[in-house]
């Protein structure tokens, strides 16, 4: 991919650039955007050569495109760079604005034209992303963050939705801020788990935050994988009863509908409780609070409910 002036045919190059922002996230902030050039091919060596970027104004197609046809651009560039890099290497444009601009207004993008000094050995060459090591191919970085609001309302069943299904978020690593209001008459406090996985069946829990009815948190998560899903789990009543002598499973009194795993303690040592699967022998008459928290994390967040066993 040549741009400028080649010494020995004289002919002048500029390069067409566009990239397809469509597989970006709704909603999400751009925090920074780098095109990413590996250069090959620079003939005046030693020599500082300025590279200017330039926002085409209308469109063009890839394979029917000539310099007599040529889309238009602006007059001035949106960027420049002054590179003295030796060849066989990568040259960074930070391109933030513009790249917001097609986020915003996607009809804009109609791409950006490369144009150096069109002097005597001007030239300058990058890969293009018919070369056969796809790291090379010109590139568009961008860091972004990406917030999500999430309402949940009684009545507490299932898990918190986006649309009207699991919380299921594709994309890449990114950091993710959840701001949640948890909007219920339940009569205790939940339990939201943060879980991750790469495959969409395996999940590991990344992080959780406990809410009381009607308050509203933010947790700030980071996602390296590919599949996130936001679980929350509370107590359907604020104490289960059953007679001495039962045993029971206190996870009949959970809503828990993706079965994250869950830990469970007992505030009362005569009232013992199997920490992994929430079943215990109610063995004397007697009342303990039951603490649930997310497995495999720290046990900071929970939420909790009685147990009274009856004479």
């Amino acid at each position: 991919m040549y741009t400028g002036l080649d010494p020995y045919s004289g002919s002048i190059y500029r390069n067409l650039l566009k990239f397809d922002l469509a597989m970006l996230e709704p909603n999400i902030t751009i925090q920074k955007a780098v095109l990413r050039l590996y250069l090959t091919t620079r003939y005046q060596a030693g020599a500082p050569q300025q590279l200017d970027i330039y926002r085409l104004t209308n469109a063009f197609e890839e394979t029917a495109v000539t310099w007599d046809n040529a889309p238009g651009s602006i007059l001035t560039p949106d960027y420049t760079l002054v590179d003295d890099n030796n060849p066989n290497g990568y040259i960074d444009i930070t391109m933030t604005d513009l790249v917001k601009d097609w986020y915003i207004t996607p009809a804009a993008n109609y791409g950006i034209m490369l144009q150096t000094t069109e002097l005597t050995n001007s030239l300058l060459a990058f890969r293009t992303r018919e070369y056969a090591e796809s790291a090379m191919w010109p590139m568009l970085i961008i860091e972004y963050s990406l917030t999500h609001t999430v309402i949940y309302t009684s009545p507490v069943i299932g898990d918190f939705s986006y649309l009207s299904t699991s919380f299921v978020l594709e994309g890449h690593a990114l950091e993710t801020a959840y701001t949640i209001t948890y909007e219920s008459s339940a009569p205790t406090a939940g339990l939201a788990i943060v879980e991750q996985s790469q495959d969409d069946d395996t999940w590991a829990q990344s992080s959780s935050i406990s809410l009381d009815p009607g308050e509203t948190r933010t947790m700030n998560v980071s996602t390296p994988m590919v599949y996130e899903r936001l679980s929350f789990v509370n107590a359907a009543s604020a104490a289960m009863t059953d007679t001495v002598g039962s045993t029971i499973d206190v996870n009949s009194n959970i809503n828990n509908s993706n079965e994250t795993a869950l830990r469970y303690e007992s505030s009362n040592t005569l009232l013992p409780i199997d920490p992994d699967t929430g079943v215990m022998t109610l063995a004397v008459a007697d009342t303990t609070t039951i603490i649930i928290t997310a497995k495999y994390l720290d046990n900071f967040n929970y939420f909790s409910f009685e147990v009274i066993a009856a004479p």
